[in-house]
């Protein structure tokens, strides 16, 4: 399955919660940020009824060190590759 496939990409970043609609989160981190320092944010996909013809519902969760344009931006280039 594609939730299998992605935690064994992402071992110690992704996440599935149970229940229903299927639902998982991945973690991302960059050591991007000024001096260094590491920036982080959490995404939360969920899957509609008519996945796979739509693609998942997607929010940022949470974010560390990522300033609220780039967190847009992130947003951004997912809507576009979605």
């Amino acid at each position: 399955s594609e939730l299998e496939a992605l935690e064994s990409t992402h071992p110690d970043s992704f996440m599935v919660p149970s229940g229903k609609p299927p639902r998982f989160s991945l973690t991302v981190t960059s050591e991007a940020g000024e001096n260094e320092e590491t920036v982080q944010t959490t995404l939360k996909f969920t899957y509609s009824g008519k996945y796979p013809n739509e693609a998942p519902l997607y929010e940022e969760f949470c974010q560390e060190a990522l300033e609220d344009n780039n967190a847009t931006d992130t947003l951004k280039v997912l809507s576009t590759t979605g």
